[in-house]
């Protein structure tokens, strides 16, 4: 620690502080997060796994990590200074002034570039949004912040834990489902979305509206100005049923945005990456023309009922579908394992069975609740929400039992607090990551 000189306090959260340091022996500046060790075993690890994560993502679009260590009761981890603010700091400072499409452009694909790297790794990012988008003065754009990240266990494997920034989580999380990588590109989505708008996607004036808001999927359409692929990548992104979404992969086939690439990656590794694309348009295609070929396959009016339920289907939100309802019968010891750990394998060797009937769901529950309450004390609601740091304040969870006790903490909060991370678990199932 000696050899840091600390500047200036960056931010500050439950988590601790991120302070802007000098690094004497290199004169150099650093954001050096300053995260409040907690007192178990399983709690300091569950700390360092924010470093271990970050210290294996190297890529240009993700704040560099360059060191981590731990000092009286506190674990320091030294990364990457980005001079030039987040996004969220950009888009509020613009005050209507709506950003050009071709900058829009420039920032998303350096985003998705991060995304497409972190879900390589089978990593979740789990919290992203605006304010967790960096930028440098020399115009790149860096993905930050994975004090919430986890790694999952298999490619086909889906995370329970709630963890996330209420604004920016897909419908299901708010409806109890397992979810993978394909929550990371809704929040991509609400990321670009304020872009074009300044707003967000989902504006209400209480919790009830704002999560009613988001599992029906219900949004303001871009201005007409912009283009048809902006409007098209909005739409696919908020597809409430997560298979139905893209890939960062995907996303980065689009004409719109492969030619951008070459502008935001080192010389050496473009040509293997647009070999990249290409294998997942072509993978895309001969998806696509299998699943035509079945669908003409049967008589005229067993196409037209197949369009008429998938058009039913498409219209109803996950959470309107069926849930699981019961685990897998006979499980391994590393399912079990998988599960105490936050994930679900759901390959095909282990899927779970699906009952055949709907059951009460997150919609059920919020269109019969009162006004939302909150265990917030009135100086935090009073304060606007922003929970100062100190040493004996740990970071707020939430125990996730049923809709009726999650909308019972949330009476009567303030809705800015909507843009802070929770985490919510379930202790006698999971570990909380």
């Amino acid at each position: 620690m000696e050899e840091y000189k600390v500047l200036k306090v960056l931010g500050e959260g439950s988590f601790g502080r991120v302070l802007l340091v000098h690094h004497g022996i290199g004169d150099q500046k650093y954001a050096m997060k300053e995260i409040r060790l907690p007192m178990s075993s399983s709690g300091i690890e569950n700390s360092r796994k924010e470093a271990d994560l970050l210290a294996k993502m190297k890529h240009p679009n993700i704040v560099a990590y360059k060191e981590s260590f731990e000092a009286d009761g506190h674990l320091y981890i030294v990364m990457e200074y980005c001079d030039d603010g987040d996004l969220m700091q950009k888009i509020k400072h613009r005050r209507g002034n709506l950003f050009p499409e071709d900058m829009i452009l420039h920032w998303f694909v350096q985003m998705c570039l991060a995304v497409k790297h972190i879900h390589d790794k089978r990593v979740l990012h789990r919290d992203i949004k605006s304010k967790n988008i960096f930028l440098t003065q020399n115009g790149k754009v860096k993905l930050g912040d994975f004090g919430s990240a986890h790694l999952l266990a298999h490619p086909m494997s889906f995370a329970c834990t709630y963890v996330g920034t209420p604004y920016y989580v897909p419908p299901e999380i708010w409806e109890s489902m397992p979810y993978n990588n394909k929550s990371d590109i809704w929040s991509l989505g609400c990321i670009l979305y304020e872009l074009c708008t300044l707003k967000h996607p989902f504006q209400a004036n209480s919790w009830k509206h704002l999560i009613l808001q988001i599992c029906k999927g219900s949004y303001n359409p871009l201005p007409s100005h912009y283009s048809y692929e902006l409007h098209y990548l909005i739409k696919q992104m908020f597809k409430r049923n997560p298979q139905d979404r893209p890939s960062a992969s995907t996303i980065l086939s689009r004409g719109c945005l492969t030619k951008l690439i070459k502008n935001c990656l080192p010389s050496e590794v473009i040509k293997e990456f647009e070999q990249v694309l290409k294998d997942t348009k072509k993978h895309e295609g001969s998806a696509a023309r299998r699943k035509g070929s079945v669908m003409a396959g049967g008589s005229s009016n067993n196409r037209k009922e197949n369009r008429r339920r998938e058009d039913e289907s498409s219209n109803r939100s996950p959470l309107e579908r069926k849930n699981i309802t019961e685990g897998l019968s006979e499980g391994t010891k590393e399912q079990r394992k998988s599960e105490q750990e936050g994930d679900i394998d759901l390959s095909p060797v282990h899927r779970r069975q699906w009952e055949e009937r709907i059951s009460n769901t997150v919609l059920d529950v919020l269109e019969n609740a009162s006004l939302l309450s909150s265990s917030f004390t009135p100086e935090e609601t009073e304060s606007g929400g922003v929970i100062n740091y100190c040493e004996k304040k740990p970071r707020k969870q939430w125990n996730k039992e049923t809709p009726r006790t999650l909308m019972n903490i949330l009476t009567n909060a303030d809705v800015s607090l909507a843009f802070k991370t929770y985490t919510i678990y379930k202790p006698a199932l999971y570990d909380g990551l």
